[in-house]
């Protein structure tokens, strides 16, 4: 006699179904030619994205980043809410005077040089350097960090769930962002080594932020922009996760930090997030 209970091939059918759908659906946005959204006068940005995050602008650090960026130097810009991929298939993407550009460091290195901005001009070479590795920390290592949380262990999605994501694109999501973590590297860690990981890079922030206004003292520069993307998405929208007991607990100049960083580039934020909060 044979014991045990046979699995219906349904669920399985349905969910590598859901995933080819969004799979062609990515590439029909990424692939389909763009269309005017509406006039818009020259030397304006026009930054795509999606749609706005439940406490913060967005649930994309990285929509984050580049519109963080444009407050900070200044540069007026429209947002359009199109939820359509840019050419390299990412979001954000910007068109400026007729140029499409895609990738936030990129964008930003853009207008840098077009508009001659001084935004990092008052930093010393070796700041610079030192700006350069905290930015590719946040991007390239914290990022790794929040997705894997994010996805893999998280398991309630209150954030998502609050942005009206669906049950379907919760789980190809899910799937994509968890493959994507593994081939990334980060993905093969335990929670346990992941809750040090993360612990250290806050520590690593907190160490050289110090009792400094910004990063590099006075004035905010591109790396402030990275890193307050990045711990933007631990601070508030991962509510009542351990990632974010340690940064609230444990390194309050960080908490401090972002939130100096909201008060004085984003006195829209009420009006760009879903969920108004006072917190």
């Amino acid at each position: 006699m044979i014991s045990g209970t046979l699995v219906s091939p349904l669920p399985v059918f349905v969910t590598i179904l859901s995933i080819l759908v969004l799979l062609v659906v990515l590439k029909f946005r990424r692939s389909n030619g763009r269309y005017p959204i509406r006039p818009f006068p020259r030397d304006m940005v026009l930054l795509h994205q999606c749609g706005k995050g439940p406490h913060a602008p967005s649930l994309s650090p990285f929509i984050m980043k580049l519109e963080t960026f444009l407050k900070v130097a200044q540069i007026p810009y429209q947002i359009v809410r199109d939820y359509k991929m840019g050419p390299k298939g990412k979001v954000p993407w910007m068109e400026y005077n007729g140029m499409v550009l895609c990738d936030s460091q990129l964008c930003m290195e853009y207008l840098i040089a077009e508009l001659n901005l001084d935004v990092d001009a008052h930093l010393s070479t070796k700041e610079r350097a030192v700006s350069t590795s905290f930015q590719r920390m946040a991007d390239e290592h914290t990022y790794w960090l929040m997705v894997h949380w994010r996805w893999a262990i998280d398991k309630d999605k209150i954030c998502f769930k609050e942005a009206n994501w669906g049950i379907m694109a919760l789980a190809v999501s899910a799937f994509l962002q968890k493959r994507a973590t593994k081939t990334q590297g980060v993905g093969r860690h335990s929670k346990t080594e992941i809750l040090k990981i993360i612990r250290r890079d806050f520590e690593t922030f907190s160490n050289f932020l110090g009792t400094k206004k910004y990063f590099f003292g006075d004035r905010a520069t591109c790396v402030d922009c990275s890193v307050f993307s990045q711990l933007s998405q631990f601070l508030w929208h991962l509510p009542n996760s351990e990632p974010q007991n340690i940064l609230k607990n444990e390194f309050p100049n960080l908490v401090e930090y972002c939130h100096r960083m909201k008060d004085n580039f984003w006195p829209d934020w009420n009006e760009n997030i879903l969920i108004s909060t006072d917190s």
